[in-house]
């Protein structure tokens, strides 16, 4: 798949001349706490004044993703996002391999968007409760049956006209390639016959690795958008082949797929596991 120069949108710029040795640092990631610390309590407050939360969320993340990615000095550009059409709500997938991949899909997206997230985060005092009541999904992957219930509360989300961002992967990948799908997701889509927007996330990793607190400033990210499939009239039966479909689309969107796919032959693995 190709992607022409004209289907880029820079979102965010560097904000200053970029060095000509990135370095590699930990100020960025104790500058994001302190700016998610202060995007909760705004978030709390606009609950305490009864404003409605998904609305608090959708105000708050707008602005606290451009300052996560000015505490690392990093750029963000978009492809493809002319594919999502305004007011439509989208279950967005595509790899993950960076804690920066949230803040570069809700920057990147057009429209509100929420995460599927683990039930570890949530249960994080006063920042877990601001992130649920505002529309982040939790899944508890060490408990199966009630992580397929918790998936339920999304349908809420995409009836409201916000996207969910989902990785199909179930947790970071911690080489960068693509490993097997869950079903999670596509549960989800199904059922509201919601589109699915095939993604790549191109470059977090490179500014923050999972696992690490030491940020490589000055980075270039990029997320890349595929062409929204239909799944209006499919049920269970025709889950296999969609979801050999997204992992084709978001594999092409990558631009390397010989290189990043890390399970061509078992994709499909339980819709739940218990994280590494």
């Amino acid at each position: 798949m190709s992607h022409h120069r004209d289907d880029v949108e820079q979102v965010l710029e560097h904000i200053r001349p970029v060095r000509a040795h990135p370095r590699m640092t930990r100020t960025p990631f104790f500058k994001v706490v302190g700016i998610t610390f202060e995007a909760t309590l705004r978030t709390l407050g606009g609950f305490a004044l009864g404003r409605d939360p998904v609305a608090v969320g959708d105000a708050v993340l707008q602005n606290w993703w451009p300052r996560v990615f000015r505490a690392g000095n990093a750029s963000l550009r978009v492809r493809g996002r002319k594919h999502l059409a305004p007011g439509q709500a989208y279950v967005i997938m595509s790899n993950h391999c960076s804690a920066l991949d949230i803040p570069a899909v809700v920057g990147a997206a057009r429209g509100p968007v929420r995460m599927v997230t683990k039930q570890e985060l949530i249960n994080v005092p006063l920042w877990g409760y601001a992130m649920h009541r505002a529309g982040f999904i939790p899944v508890d992957r060490k408990n199966r049956v009630k992580a397929i219930h918790q998936l339920d509360a999304a349908n809420d989300i995409l009836r409201r006209g916000v996207s969910v961002w989902i990785s199909p992967e179930g947790t970071r990948a911690r080489d960068g390639r693509l490993h097997g799908f869950k079903k999670g997701g596509f549960h989800i889509a199904l059922g509201l016959g919601v589109p699915i927007v095939p993604a790549w996330i191109e470059g977090t990793q490179d500014c923050i690795a999972p696992d690490q607190l030491r940020v490589r400033e000055d980075g270039d990210v990029e997320v890349r958008f595929g062409t929204p499939i239909d799944t209006t009239g499919m049920g269970k039966g025709d889950m296999p082949a969609l979801m050999e479909r997204v992992r084709a689309e978001i594999l092409a969107l990558s631009g390397r797929a010989a290189e990043v796919d890390a399970a061509p032959r078992a994709m499909v693995t339980e819709p739940i596991r218990k994280a590494s």
